[in-house]
């Protein structure tokens, strides 16, 4: 498996199987796994390989909890553990967080920025969400008897502001038209 000896294959195999969770089906063929086991089992062995660098795309994309909180812990210990390199490629920016100290932004297959893990997310989410204002708006159409026409974002002090961190305080405004008044609200 992926260049494993025979020995090393043996050797790790329990192991393997016990990391990814599919012990009970073993023996079903990988081609009848759902993308979720064939990631598990795919993670479990290239975990288990003693890479020198450890390559992960989106590998907590797919799975439940239990297998992620496994998998960043395998990625720390290989990391920190073991002094081993690992190179994780994310969008989500709480698991970059947990897991890295350095952070590379790619942008057209460019290097954007490199540095600190909490700067490099920080500037990812402001490019991101660049485009987005902190208030929705659409014209009101007198042919419909009720409309949302704006949808606010605002901080804990009444201002639209459209990036929040996870433990900030935030409120939505929204402004409706309806044509004529509906009972009990």
């Amino acid at each position: 498996i992926l260049g494993m000896t025979k020995q090393e294959i043996r050797s790790k195999l329990d192991e393997i199987v016990d990391f990814s969770g599919c012990e009970r089906y073993l023996d079903t063929p990988v081609k009848r796994y759902s993308s979720g086991m064939t990631v598990r089992l795919g993670f479990a062995i290239a975990a288990h390989l003693d890479p020198e660098i450890l390559v992960v795309d989106e590998v907590l994309a797919v799975g439940d909890a239990e297998f992620q909180k496994k998998a960043i812990g395998k990625m720390k210990d290989v990391s920190t553990g073991q002094g081993r390199t690992v190179l994780f490629v994310s969008h989500n920016m709480g698991s970059i967080r947990s897991l890295c100290k350095r952070g590379i932004l790619l942008e057209n297959g460019r290097v954007k920025a490199d540095g600190e893990v909490n700067s490099i997310c920080d500037m990812y989410l402001s490019d991101s969400l660049v485009n987005l204002g902190a208030a929705w708006e659409r014209p009101f159409n007198p042919e419909k008897d009720f409309q949302i026409t704006k949808v606010e974002l605002l901080d804990n002090k009444g201002e639209g502001k459209n990036l929040f961190s996870c433990d900030e305080e935030w409120h939505i405004r929204m402004t409706a038209h309806v044509k004529q008044r509906i009972p009990g609200i």
